[in-house]
């Protein structure tokens, strides 16, 4: 049977499901989420309330995705940091998402480890606990010993969680692409875009070699690193369905009574792990996205440990820089600065740009007087995605989750110590990206590559022009043309072209004359006529610069 709903004629492919979700939906008072999807066609007509109504609204919408399984909690822990798309109050309960299930029983994960593994456990393993040390809704984790004595965490996966979680993101993308027709509920959010980006990411937890992937490229960018832990793959009791990694010992820090009676310093522990994360952000341009104080471990030697790499962020250089000019934008109370960088970084040139300018002068001034270490960033970054969702200003994926992980991260810093400056600890950071973008070369090379796509777009102008009069001379382009003014309009042609050719040159000069000022081996004065011709090519593009501001400011004062 097909039922045909407001979700279209699919909805009959996973029709026992649909009604599972919608009674669940109904059970938890959502009522309105059940429009709001579509969904109303295959609801119950009578649903007993679940839980209690003292609940809040957010906390029924937490435990119906509790309730649905492995992927719809996957799904409240990817929304939950953005809150540029989601209200504070709901992405804090999402945070709390619990993905704790009642284990598989040994014989289930004995099935699967010598499947995968092609042996029995007692040869593949010194020894393995039948009992798990934790259990998700995706897989459960257990300790064993490999054959030379190596302690690890060995990793399974359920039986039948991945025909389940297909199923769900079957339906996950169908109701997507509903919502993008007929609601406006998540805003200017490319909803059908952020299903399809999750459901890779789902599909990426669920073939346990790209976890590994992830946790092997973190060891090894800090496998010299004293201050914290990860763990090492053994690749040969790996598969898509087995992760086996190095066990890491400790508490975890979302257990603060244990911390103290460990003795651990708290202080020291935030430091190190937002340390950590700042490198992995702003050197490596890769980061553990799944900044819950759960998935990390004090050791008994003071390093803090990392687990869980199903989830991962990857940074832009354009974003990147787009963030440190929003932090330099704060500390230097700079309004304007700050509203440029989100205008910049937006998708959306109809945002009320006025409004916009006014609210971050409010932010910005909230801070005015304020030392750097007085500046709470957690706060800052959250009413900055409070704006980018107010103002529908639609933000990249990447910049909105880092912007997210680091309200995350300022989080556990404090719960762990109360005074820790989050500041303090970013500032070197700041300082490095901002210093980095200024050395000789890596302008040299933002030039060249401007001036680079500068040239392709000029090669496709007459490409462009001559496809445009074929439509035009076949009628399927009309032209109105009233011939006044137009010696204005070619006036301002022969500037601007005047000014783009200007502007190559120059660019070409600075490439040129950074080539020769980097250039090894070169005899001395090579390296002095670089920097004389470096410096001379700066001052001629301040002059050129200022010659276009001078213009501008004259133009205005004539209207």
């Amino acid at each position: 049977m097909v039922t045909r709903g407001p979700a279209g004629p699919e909805i009959g492919k996973h029709l026992s499901r649909y009604r599972h979700i919608a009674t669940v939906l109904a059970e938890e008072g959502l009522f309105a989420t059940i429009d709001a999807v579509g969904l109303r066609r295959v609801a119950p007509p009578r649903a007993r309330l679940h839980g209690t109504d003292h609940q809040t609204p957010e906390q029924h919408v937490r435990h119906a995705l509790e309730r649905l399984g492995p992927t719809f909690i996957k799904v409240g822990q990817a929304i939950s940091t953005r809150t540029d798309v989601i209200p504070p109050g709901l992405a804090v309960e999402l945070a709390k998402l619990q993905d704790e299930v009642p284990p598989e029983s040994f014989e289930h994960v004995r099935g699967v480890v010598e499947a995968e593994l092609e042996g029995s456990i007692e040869e593949l393993f010194l020894s393995f606990d039948p009992e798990p040390a934790a259990a998700a809704s995706i897989g459960q984790v257990h300790w064993a010993t490999l054959p030379d004595g190596t302690r690890v965490a060995v990793k399974v996966q359920r039986p039948d969680v991945r025909r389940q979680v297909e199923i769900d993101l079957d339906i996950g993308l169908t109701q997507a692409r509903w919502v993008a027709d007929h609601t406006e509920l998540f805003g200017r959010m490319d909803v059908v875009s952020f299903a399809e980006e999750f459901a890779d990411a789902i599909r990426g937890e669920l073939d346990y070699t790209r976890e590994a992937s992830n946790a092997e490229r973190l060891w090894r960018a800090f496998r010299d690193d004293e201050t914290v832990g990860f763990p090492q793959v053994y690749w040969d009791y790996t598969t898509s369905r087995v992760l086996t990694l190095d066990r890491i010992d400790g508490v975890r820090l979302n257990r603060p009574e244990e911390l103290d009676a460990a003795g651990m310093n708290r202080s020291r522990l935030a430091e190190r792990g937002i340390n950590c994360y700042l490198k992995q952000m702003f050197e490596l341009g890769f980061f553990h996205a799944d900044a819950h104080p759960g998935n990390f471990i004090a050791m008994p030697d003071g390093r803090i440990g990392f687990t869980d790499f199903g989830r991962v962020g990857r940074i832009t250089e354009a974003s990147r820089d787009r963030f440190i000019d929003l932090v330099w934008a704060a500390v230097n109370k700079d309004p304007e600065l700050a509203a440029d960088t989100l205008i910049a970084v937006s998708d959306n040139p109809g945002a009320d740009e006025t409004g916009l300018r006014r609210e971050v002068r409010r932010l910005i001034g909230k801070y005015h007087g304020r030392e750097l270490a007085r500046i709470e960033f957690g706060e800052l970054f959250g009413e900055t995605l409070g704006l980018i969702r107010n103002y529908q200003l639609g933000v990249p994926s990447d910049f909105a989750l880092l912007l997210g992980t680091l309200v995350v991260l300022e989080g556990v810093g404090q719960a762990l110590d109360p005074n820790f400056d989050f500041a303090t600890v970013a500032k070197p950071f700041a300082d490095r990206v901002v210093a980095d973008r200024l050395r000789p070369e890596v302008v040299a090379e933002r030039v060249g590559r401007s001036w680079r796509h500068t040239v392709r777009v000029l090669e496709q102008v007459p490409d462009l022009v001559e496809r445009m009069l074929r439509r035009a001379s076949s009628g399927e382009i009309k032209v109105s043309v009233r011939p006044t003014g137009f010696e204005a309009i070619i006036a301002d042609l022969h500037e601007l072209v005047n000014r783009l050719a200007f502007a190559l040159i120059v660019a070409a000069l600075v490439i040129g004359f950074s080539s020769l000022l980097s250039s090894t081996g070169a005899p001395g004065w090579v390296q002095r006529v670089g920097e004389i011709g470096l410096v001379a090519a700066f001052a001629v593009s301040f002059w050129f610069f200022g010659s276009i501001i001078l213009s501008h400011y004259r133009e205005r004062k004539k209207h």
